[in-house]
């Protein structure tokens, strides 16, 4: 699902930030990309490159293929734009907008692979200590925790009684 406000300061700040990464790597710098990078950050919540690919060419965008967006992942998470999400089992690499938005984590149902962001400042506060303890300072994570949620380890209990 795409936001309905697409052109926010974060968003023109994050555009920002990837003609900067275009331009030191010496690339061309595309409108089809950009038009990818517009969707990235305007997707509300996680979204494949056939996500991507979809709501490109709903939008007009005819040569939106999910190798054509596939090719400007990489560079859309070096500028810091999106980042990878956590994908449940047997899914397709999902991604999730990171300029802009506060961190969180992710728990995981390995069974119906629902998600669940959450944020721990006592986790933060653990991760930053446990780095320092072994002389990292750290400037990223990405935090996934896996299990079984609840409504499957109910219909576990019921199937097995």
């Amino acid at each position: 699902m795409v936001r309905a406000e697409q052109n926010s300061d974060d968003d023109e700040r994050a555009l920002s930030r990837l003609r900067e990464l275009v331009r030191k790597k010496e690339l061309k710098n595309s409108q089809v990309r950009e038009r990818i990078a517009r969707c990235a950050l305007g997707y509300e919540g996680h979204f494949t490159v056939e996500d991507l690919a979809r709501v490109l060419r709903a939008g007009g965008l005819r040569n939106a293929h999910p190798a054509t967006v596939y090719r400007s992942i990489p560079l859309l998470m070096e500028a810091g734009l999106i980042q990878p999400a956590p994908a449940g089992p047997g899914e397709t690499q999902r991604y999730e907008r990171a300029f802009g938005r506060d961190h969180h984590d992710h728990l995981v149902c390995t069974r119906c692979g629902q998600l669940v962001e959450f944020h721990s400042p006592t986790l933060e506060l653990l991760q930053e200590e446990i780095a320092k303890n072994y002389g990292f300072c750290l400037e990223s994570h990405l935090h996934e925790l896996r299990g079984t949620c609840s409504s499957c380890s109910r219909a576990d209990g019921a199937s097995a009684g």
